[in-house]
Order: C-alpha cells, then sequence, then structure tokens
C-alpha cells in the first residue's frame, strides 16, 4: 500500500505514485514547530513531558509513511481537513527515503529522551539498575542529581541528531528543498539503488538527472 496514482502522469508498473507537495510542506512545518519547542523545553527548561508526546508523535508519523502510506500520515490528515488548493505532485519514492531518515533521527531522538528522562524508572521500578547502568557508562550523575546537564552539553551527538533534523525540516517547510530528495537522486546517480523509479518525479521537483 502507498500513495495515489494520478492518471496522467503515473505509469504502468508505478509501485509508488505521487503525493501532494503543498501537504508534505505544511505538515512539515507542524512537525518543525513541535520539534522547535521540543528543543527549547529540555535545554532550558529540562522538561521531558511534551518532548516524549511531541517527538513519539513525529515518530508514529515517520513509521506510517515510510511502512505503510502517507495516506496514514497523522499530520497529513490534519492538513487535507484545510487544503484546499490544488494539488502539485510529485514522486513519493524520493519523499519515502527521506521519511525514512527522518525516522531514523526521530527513533534515535525519542529514545534518548525516553531514557534521559528515567520515563522506564517512572514506569517499571525494576528498570532503575539498568538506568543507572547507562549513566555510569556514560560517566554522568543521574539526571535529578544535575537536571540542567543536558544545557551545558549541546553538542553531545543526541542533541546534534536533533539540530540536524530541524534543519532537514526547515528546508522542506520554509524554502521547499528536500534534503532527503537530493540525497536519493544522488544515490541513482552513484547506481547505488534502483533508477527506474525516476518515473515518479515531475515538473522538475524531484530531478534526478
Amino acid at each position: 500500500m502507498y500513495w495515489t496514482f494520478v492518471p496522467e502522469l503515473s505509469k504502468k508498473g508505478d509501485k509508488y505514485g505521487f503525493i501532494n507537495e503543498n501537504e508534505i510542506r505544511i505538515g512539515t512545518g507542524i512537525t518543525l514547530i513541535m520539534g522547535i519547542t521540543s528543543l527549547f523545553l529540555i535545554l532550558f527548561k529540562a522538561s521531558f513531558f511534551l518532548p516524549l508526546i511531541f517527538i513519539g508523535l513525529i515518530w508514529t508519523d515517520f513509521l506510517l509513511k515510510v511502512l505503510i502510506s502517507p495516506n496514514l500520515s497523522i499530520f497529513g490528515r490534519f492538513v487535507r481537513l484545510f487544503l484546499k488548493k490544488d494539488p502539485y505532485w510529485v514522486g513519493a519514492v524520493q519523499k519515502r527515503f527521506a521519511w525514512s531518515i527522518g525516522l531514523f533521527i526521530s527513533t534515535s531522538a525519542l529514545l534518548c529522551i525516553i531514557f534521559q528522562s528515567g520515563f522506564f524508572v517512572d514506569v517499571a521500578p525494576f528498570f532503575q539498575s539498568a538506568y543507572d547502568s547507562i549513566n555510569v557508562a556514560l560517566k554522568q550523575d543521574t539526571f535529578i542529581k544535575n537536571q540542567y546537564q543536558l544545557m551545558y552539553t549541546p553538542m553531545n551527538p543526541p542533541m546534534l541528531l536533533c539540530i540536524l533534523c530541524l534543519v532537514f525540516m526547515w528546508f522542506e517547510s520554509v524554502v521547499g528543498y528536500c534534503v532527503g530528495c537530493f540525497i536519493y537522486s544522488w544515490g541513482v546517480r552513484k547506481k547505488f539503488w534502483k533508477t527506474y523509479e525516476r518515473q515518479n518525479c515531475t515538473g522538475g521537483a524531484c530531478r534526478l538527472d
């Protein structure tokens, strides 16, 4: 199951179809706001409750879009309720590749938030020993002892991943440039994966050559 097949654009054997670029940009803008809010809450408020919800929603959205179909996208469905502009169709295969990158980054961010906040310890105390072991391995005190430690280590890998994801989302929603699509097209030119999917490009929005 994947997304829309457009009669005047889709070709025989096209298994990915097309997706509305206008819908993608608005949906990405929503996730960008949620991501920036989460980053500031963690850095300056040492608060993990809302970031856990926001990043969890973003992760679920990426998971649905990558593994099943953009039609099930949480933010996409919300945008469709209000979006009245004519669709601007772009190839779904390039977007799926870009979302795969987003899924990897959001998975890493979500796991970091869960472990850093001690969520498992609150839900099930028997995770306490594992939680303490992770903190010892990282040579840091527990979060309770130094709740603002992330504020003083902004260049740690989880924070860099979050910032990278925000940069990608900003390019997508504000500039209209899909970094993941560019990486996909580069991989096609280097013959890292099949080239037949280039039939899904239209209007030069995700040009592969």
